[in-house]
């Protein structure tokens, strides 16, 4: 029986073994000429994507995990017969599948649909990719894997394999998984064949491939092609000629057309913050490893710092000069014009490391870190009461590398925190210092009732950046309430969260100091200034509790992630 088809790097860590994408862990007979069926686990990245309807569920389409949470498939898959969005109830995938008919329970995992991340609306067979966010993440052995996402846009010439459940030559669909070679062909030779089907539909987000193909069974499904040790998703089943008019068949000697993924990937990479996705030459993102229990790390946190000098502090009013000198601005390029522009907030802890929130450096990526502002409209920062008293010039530092918790989800709002290592070491200076962390046990549970909370965020809700430093004191607030605050968000406060805040007072931190410190002054080699908190983030300034990163939670993956 011959077989058409319409379709079908970062190690992540499962356990103790380590996954890369695009590398199964069965090999793969490379020798495909006509479809075949492929080896069980050999293409552990094809997902099966389902519809429900009722109380019966039908398989619908392909798809290909590209992550622990995401598979990507085409627009068309998450719509029904008539053309209309289902809601993610209505679908869900079947990762490590071989048989259809007879999925093997040991090895296969259902995934509900937490949401449906579509491009655009499509239009006449455009922007045909959709990203479907599981309910739960995916669990990496064997028979389940991501592929790597492919970022060349020009694949003309270039040999896939496209697997899936297509249909055979009876018009059956395959029970079992199946593989076929085919070509990626110019977009002249597509139109020169049809130009009827493809002539008004073919630009740079698609390619023509094949010889052979399969049929709507497939859509959604992946064009793979190997490139060193691994497979890269280079393509989404999109459309192809039907048979004869008001026929579902595909013409099994028509190209296919597919979504080209590589045109897509600043989209992908947005809505899934793919590590390795990274824009070509910029700040190498990490993530961050589990500190071991029976290991000691190393403390590379000075034991001069927090040096602080108390004042009142009243409402959110401008800091004093030299009053916070760990405070640092992380540094953005301008996708427009290429300027600088400064939108999260970090603390310097030691010499070659600030502390931030993950979200600062992911998927944005900053490029420098500013130290020992005051100002950002000045200059030269002098005290307004005393010409004379003015700070030395900022220092600003490139950025070694980032490294981000591993376990970060900007959905669900966990593990929100991040390092950056500088390129070079800070100058200790009167306007740079470095804070404290809550290094000992007795730090670590220490219970405040208010804490100070600075930056340059907005003064008020949707209001504009300060120029100037500012400062505020906040009332703690206990994770019983918080929660409570934050239930209709369905958001889950627990160990790992800090809150503070209130509607009464009006004070917070707003969406220009994320990554920004919240401290105290406790009793520490004499006074000191300590850092409890990495702002995450809240619901608009003024309105009730924000809630920030909870360090002292952190100290072990702070310490595991440092170097001398």
């Amino acid at each position: 029986m011959n077989f058409a088809l319409l379709l079908l790097a970062i190690p992540l860590i499962a356990g103790s073994s380590i996954f890369q994408c695009g590398v199964p862990k069965v090999k793969i007979n490379e020798v495909i000429v006509r479809g075949r069926d492929a080896t069980p686990g050999s293409f552990p990245w094809h997902a099966a994507v389902y519809h429900r309807k009722g109380r019966s569920d039908s398989y619908a389409c392909g798809g290909t995990l590209v992550s622990s949470m995401f598979v990507l498939t085409a627009d068309h898959c998450v719509k029904d017969a008539n053309g209309y969005v289902l809601s993610s109830k209505r679908i869900f995938a079947r990762l490590g599948v071989h048989n259809l008919n007879v999925p093997n329970l040991q090895t296969s995992q259902h995934h509900d649909i937490f949401k449906i991340h579509r491009f655009t609306e499509s239009q006449q067979k455009k922007n045909d990719i959709a990203l479907l966010e599981l309910s739960t993440e995916a669990v990496f052995n064997q028979h389940v894997q991501p592929a790597c996402i492919n970022r060349e846009e020009e694949v003309t010439g270039q040999s896939g394999v496209a697997v899936g459940w297509g249909f055979t030559e009876d018009d059956d669909v395959s029970p079992t998984l199946q593989a076929a070679r085919m070509p990626v062909v110019s977009t002249t030779t597509c139109l020169e064949y049809d130009r009827d089907t493809f002539g008004q539909t073919l630009d740079s987000s698609l390619f023509c491939a094949g010889y052979t193909n399969g049929t709507t069974g497939d859509s959604g499904g992946g064009l793979h092609v190997k490139r060193g040790d691994a497979w890269y998703v280079v393509g989404i089943v999109s459309f192809t000629a039907q048979r004869e008019v008001e026929s579902l068949l595909c013409k099994k000697d028509s190209y296919a057309a597919f979504t080209n993924v590589a045109t897509f990937v600043p989209w992908i990479r947005n809505v899934t913050e793919l590590l390795s996705l990274a824009e070509k030459g910029s700040v190498t993102v990490r993530n961050g490893q589990d500190p071991e229990p029976t290991r000691r790390y190393p403390n590379y946190l000075p034991r001069t710092c927090g040096n602080f000098v108390y004042s009142r502090i009243v409402g959110g009013t401008p800091a004093n000069l030299f009053e916070f000198p760990w405070m640092a601005l992380l540094a953005y390029r301008s996708e427009g014009s290429g300027s600088t522009e400064y939108d999260c907030g970090g603390s310097l802890i030691n010499k070659r490391y600030v502390l931030t929130a993950a979200h600062c450096v992911y998927p944005t990526t900053p490029f420098q870190v500013r130290l020992g502002e005051h100002d950002v409209s000045s200059t030269i920062d002098c005290n307004p009461n005393d010409a004379s008293d003015c700070a030395p010039p900022v220092q600003d530092v490139d950025i070694d590398y980032i490294v981000r918790h591993q376990r970060h989800d900007n959905r669900r709002k966990q593990n929100n925190i991040a390092l950056i290592r500088l390129a070079r070491d800070a100058s200790f200076d009167d306007h740079i210092q470095p804070i404290c962390l809550p290094v000992t046990q007795a730090l670590r549970e220490q219970k405040l009732q208010r804490y100070i909370v600075i930056g340059f965020g907005f003064t008020e809700f949707l209001g504009d950046k300060s120029d100037i430093l500012l400062k505020a004191t906040v009332p703690a607030v206990s994770r019983a309430d918080c929660q409570k605050q934050y239930d209709r968000y369905n958001m889950s406060i627990g160990e790992s969260h800090l809150c503070a805040g209130s509607v009464e007072d009006g004070h917070d931190a707003c969406t220009g100091d994320s990554g920004g410190p919240l401290g105290y002054p406790v009793r520490y080699n004499g006074v000191r200034f300590v850092q409890y908190g990495v702002t995450a983030y809240g619901r608009g300034c003024g309105t009730g509790a924000s809630v920030y990163t909870n360090v002292a939670n952190m100290m072990d993956w702070i310490l595991a992630n440092m170097q001398a």
